[in-house]
């Protein structure tokens, strides 16, 4: 399952949403938000960047700015959530980063999910100001009583430049190859096909194909043209390998594919000006 990008629309000026979830279940995405995870009830498998990590009962998890991940919860467990604009806190976390994504103290957050959630419901004067001075003194008493290292640099670099990748082969996906993004990223094609499938959760072949199929879903329903056309249009080389990797991914022939059928989930970002939820219609909001 390719991650989307999900843009989180705050209320007035405060930079900060709460919430918890029974029964969570969402889909692989990243954000430029940070996000705390506490267990209130049960437990849950947080999935970070490709790395699975158990949050037990009354444990808390701090994910990142900008890493990829995804959330399997226990049926019946209830997680509380944290979600706050990653410049609030840039000052204070810098170029840190925490060594264990799973905090060691007790911050109380049950308590100030409360004064929280009372303040962004009852928005009196100076509410903003408070629930977002909230959150950064939050901040500061993790980043000062966990371990914590520097960023190493070329995390942040490769991982800026996955992202940059994606939006490049969205435009430029008939002629993309493993060799030209590899050079992209400023990898070594055995480096980065490992890179790639850790952060993607597929190997680059298999996205580059969604990507190719996607597109030539969209050229299908917006023009009548031949399938040898569409096929070269979007850099399959031949028709009888385009109609191979059609079906394959969609189970369909392309002449065959209901007008119905949803490409909803293909394609592996939105622009800003788009919005993704990336939880099951199973998971509840309480």
């Amino acid at each position: 399952m390719l991650a989307k990008r999900e843009l989180r629309k705050y209320s007035g000026d405060t930079r900060v949403w709460v919430g918890k979830y029974r029964n969570l279940d969402n889909l692989p995405h990243w954000h430029s938000d940070c996000e705390i995870i506490y267990a209130d009830k049960g437990s849950a498998t947080v999935y970070i960047n490709g790395e699975a990590i158990i949050l037990r009962e009354a444990q808390t998890i701090y994910v990142e700015s900008k890493k990829t991940h995804y959330i399997k919860a226990d049926q019946g467990s209830v997680l509380t959530f944290f979600l706050f604009d990653s410049k609030l806190v840039k000052s204070i976390v810098q170029d840190t980063r925490l060594i264990n994504p799973v905090l060691r103290k007790d911050y109380g957050l049950d308590k100030l999910f409360e004064i929280i959630d009372r303040e962004l419901s009852e928005r009196s004067q100076l509410y903003a100001l408070s629930v977002n001075n909230r959150i950064e003194r939050l901040v500061i008493d993790i980043f000062s009583n966990e371990e914590i290292t520097t960023a190493p640099a070329d995390e942040n670099y490769h991982t800026a430049r996955y992202k940059l990748l994606l939006k490049e082969i969205d435009e430029k996906y008939d002629n993309y190859s493993l060799s030209s993004a590899s050079k992209f990223c400023g990898l070594s094609e055995s480096y980065f096909s490992k890179f790639f499938k850790k952060m993607a959760d597929m190997t680059f072949s298999q996205y580059l194909n969604l990507v190719k199929v996607e597109k030539a879903i969209e050229i299908l329903r917006r023009e009548d043209v031949t399938m040898t056309k569409v096929a070269i249009d979007c850099g399959f080389g031949t028709i009888r390998n385009f109609n191979r990797v059609f079906k394959d991914i969609t189970g369909f022939n392309p002449k065959s594919l209901p007008a119905s059928y949803d490409t909803l989930g293909m394609h592996p970002t939105y622009s800003v000006e788009d919005t993704f939820n990336p939880t099951s219609e199973n998971s509840e909001l309480l």
